[in-house]
């Protein structure tokens, strides 16, 4: 049960706890028992954030949004598809007017693509096998369970 916090004239503040229900009824005061009031809280604080920003729903604290939560997942998935389409378009585009095959790609920091220099793509070889040496004797390191 919630506590709520009682004023009597005499000045005293007590605590109660009640229900919900029953939160605004005047309650007598335990110094002099004169009937206290409720005091309303003096600080409230919340946030609200009603877009939708990500690929997963937003826990929004706003029922209209969170009630909706299929809609709102239902539309975070169409973004998401949409950037993933466009991005197999970005990358065929790159493929067709190269004839580089996609294992040439490389992304740009701005998102775009490019066909990787004969140096970067013989760099990121090197780079994939001492990655696969590196997983390989980490996994003979682990003990059995």
């Amino acid at each position: 049960m919630p506590t709520y916090v009682f004023q009597c004239q005499c000045g005293l503040r007590f605590d109660v706890r009640s229900s919900i229900k029953n939160r605004a009824k005047p309650r007598p005061c335990p110094d002099c028992g004169a009937v206290a009031d409720l005091v309303p809280p003096e600080t409230v604080s919340g946030q609200f954030k009603k877009e939708v920003t990500g690929p997963g729903p937003q826990n929004t604290g706003i029922h209209d949004l969170d009630t909706h939560i299929d809609r709102v997942i239902g539309q975070s998935a169409h973004q998401g598809w949409g950037v993933a389409e466009g991005r197999v378009k970005d990358k065929e585009a790159v493929l067709a007017a190269t004839g580089a095959t996609g294992h040439d790609l490389s992304k740009n920091p701005d998102g775009t693509y490019r066909v990787m220099s004969p140096a970067e793509r013989a760099a990121h070889t090197r780079s994939q096998k001492i990655h696969g040496k590196a997983t390989e004797w980490r996994t003979r390191q682990r003990p059995r369970r």
